[in-house]
């Protein structure tokens, strides 16, 4: 079981990838924007195994967002789950050592193969 933290600003998306996490048995929590989640990074105990940050929301971006909480000590893992990531962005995201990219919408299964990979590397 992972303790996920999922993170976008939109509702159906952030509710949808969410249940469909719990479903497989991991704790999960969520928050609408970059501002928010580093809130609950900065204070979950224990900390979470794995952020999945849309690129882009308001207040703070999935880029800036990731920079932070690495920045503020997070070393667990990341997914990048966003619409239209151009080369240069991706290039971005891997500096800040993310573990996937995976684009909206995602092909079928793909977000939950992705999370059984990294809970099966997870102790």
């Amino acid at each position: 079981m992972l303790r996920v933290l999922c993170v976008d600003d939109e509702v159906h998306v952030l509710s949808m990838v969410a249940d469909t996490l719990r479903g497989q048995g991991h704790e999960v929590q969520t928050a609408v924007d970059g501002a928010h989640a580093l809130q609950k990074i900065a204070t979950a105990e224990p900390p979470y195994h794995l952020l999945i940050v849309d690129g882009r929301m308001p207040n703070l971006d999935g880029w800036g967002l990731i920079l932070q909480a690495r920045t503020g000590g997070y070393t667990g893992r990341v997914i990048v789950f966003s619409a239209y990531l151009d080369v240069d962005e991706r290039k971005r995201y891997r500096q800040l050592k993310i573990d996937y990219v995976i684009e909206k919408p995602p092909k079928a299964g793909e977000l939950v193969r992705v999370v059984q990979e990294i809970a099966a590397t997870v102790s």
